[in-house]
């Protein structure tokens, strides 16, 4: 039927891939930040070099992420080209972006400070505020994805 085909070379077609990208990277950062080592200095160090690789891995899927969906001709631009009632929903994932940035360059900074370490009440907030962002990141994405683009097979019998 004219009008009902999908636009396989858009955005859409590769969200599946970017968001197992960003979800691999979260997950990867969300253990390592959530398992402190021992109390050695060694364990220390050990646990900051892996918090600070995830960390660095996590920002460089969020800057992906960004670019992929803000990016003109990008999955913002197409939901908001189906769907223009959704640019409320948009703009608060646009706003995310913003938010997590800052968290991330927040975190960073605890990183480097002298007290730095598993025990760092204000890192550890910190850490665990930047995956419980993602997450809910992440599912009000995937929520809209579904709003706009979902098919009610039963509406056409």
């Amino acid at each position: 039927m004219p009008g009902t085909e999908l636009r396989a070379t858009g955005p859409r077609s590769r969200v599946g891939p970017q968001r197992g990208r960003l979800r691999a990277a979260a997950s990867a950062f969300q253990a390592t930040a959530s398992a402190p080592g021992g109390s050695t200095a060694e364990a220390r160090a050990a646990w900051l070099s892996a918090v600070r690789r995830t960390l660095a891995g996590l920002g460089e899927a969020w800057r992906e992420h960004v670019e992929f969906t803000e990016a003109p001709d990008g999955l913002f631009d197409e939901l908001l080209d189906d769907s223009v009632e959704v640019a409320p929903e948009v703009d608060h994932l646009r706003r995310d972006h913003e938010v997590l940035f800052a968290a991330v360059e927040r975190a960073r900074e605890l990183l480097d400070s002298p007290t730095a370490g598993p025990d760092d009440t204000k890192l550890l907030q910190s850490l665990a505020g930047i995956a419980k962002q993602v997450d809910h990141h992440r599912r009000r994405g995937a929520d809209l994805l579904y709003r706009v683009y979902s098919v009610d097979v039963s509406a056409g019998d």
